[in-house]
């Protein structure tokens, strides 16, 4: 009998200098209540390429296969619940294991964008849906749930050429915020407008003042946080009465510390955001935030942005782009070609 082979990229050791390697493994087959994808597309994060060199703080035993944003077709299902999927779904959503062409998963963990035989009026829905669920679900997670944001409040996104700030612009203005938006490039300030933001503010010396003006005398209702450091601090400070500051981050590299009573003198809160422990933890609210960020998609609401695309075999050239960070929108591996 011939056995099905499938290419995916495996971390053998988290020795210095050492790297993935493109592997032929077996295709799996799906276990009860699991579905097999043929992976279309995986976008690259930084989180993945610390995990695959062992510099996250969770480290799997390897062999391993890193990745965890996918999109593609259900090829397979396994016995029992698999909670309505059928074979030529298309899928997308987050998984450990996604830089491969055969990924077997439990039925919850793949969002179905379209049915079998239900058209998507996306032309690049693969490689956009690739970049899709992990950082719209968070940005609508901590809008939404965690700071409660209301129509006609104002929001500051620090981080917000990033994946998870932009997604947090775009949410913002379908939640009916008015949104600032913090980037410290000068040139990143047209692609934030045609995000969405309202405003946008170039975080030099005294950037503090120009939030709060442009916030009006309330003050910011919300902060979305993914850059900690110094700028924690100051945006904390632009909060309003009864003001909540997300901490979703630290993609400045530094974890901050806060004055206590600046929390009094406001009464406002810091509130942490953790997608992963609340699809744990929270299952039926972090499905229906699934399901609307997949609505909204669909409805032409969102749109993920995309900087380039490499083939699967041109891993290390996609990686090299991700760790420059100085791009706007993901860099996807297209598994399709």
């Amino acid at each position: 009998m011939t056995i099905r082979m499938s290419r995916a990229w495996r971390v053998h050791s988290y020795d210095a200098g050492s790297l993935p390697s493109l592997d032929l493994l077996p295709v799996p087959e799906p276990g009860p209540g699991e579905v097999r994808i043929r992976v279309y597309a995986s976008a690259i994060s930084f989180v993945d390429l610390l995990l695959a060199s062992g510099g996250y703080q969770w480290k799997p035993s390897p062999p391993f296969v890193p990745g965890s944003e996918f999109s593609g077709v259900v090829e397979s299902l396994g016995t029992g619940d698999t909670l309505g999927l059928r074979v030529g779904d298309r899928v997308c959503g987050v998984r450990q294991g996604a830089w491969t062409e055969m990924l077997c998963l439990p039925a919850s963990a793949a969002a179905r964008l379209a049915s079998a035989d239900e058209p998507i009026d996306r032309e690049n829905w693969a490689i956009e849906a690739a970049a899709l669920m992990a950082p719209y679900a968070t940005a609508l997670y901590a809008l939404r749930e965690r700071a409660q944001l209301r129509a006609g409040e104002t929001i500051l996104v620090l981080g917000a050429t990033g994946s998870v700030g932009y997604a947090a612009i775009q949410l913002g203005k379908v939640l009916g915020a008015h949104v600032i938006a913090a980037v410290r490039d000068p040139s990143k300030r047209d692609p934030v407008l045609a995000a969405g933001a309202n405003s946008v503010i170039v975080t030099h010396d005294g950037w503090k003042d120009e939030a709060k003006s442009l916030a009006g005398k309330a003050g910011v209702d919300v902060v979305f946080d993914t850059v900690g450091g110094d700028a924690t601090d100051v945006a904390f400070r632009t909060l309003g009465w009864r003001g909540r500051h997300l901490m979703v981050g630290f993609a400045g590299g530094h974890i901050p510390a806060l004055k206590a009573n600046l929390a009094i003198v406001k009464g406002a809160g810091l509130l942490g955001v953790d997608y992963r422990q609340a699809a744990q933890k929270e299952h039926e609210i972090t499905r229906k935030v699934q399901q609307d960020v997949l609505r909204l998609y669909k409805d032409g609401c969102l749109h993920p942005p995309i900087y380039s695309c490499f083939g699967l075999e041109r891993l290390s050239e996609a990686a090299d782009l991700v760790r420059q960070r100085n791009s706007i929108g993901r860099v996807v591996l297209d598994l399709r070609a």
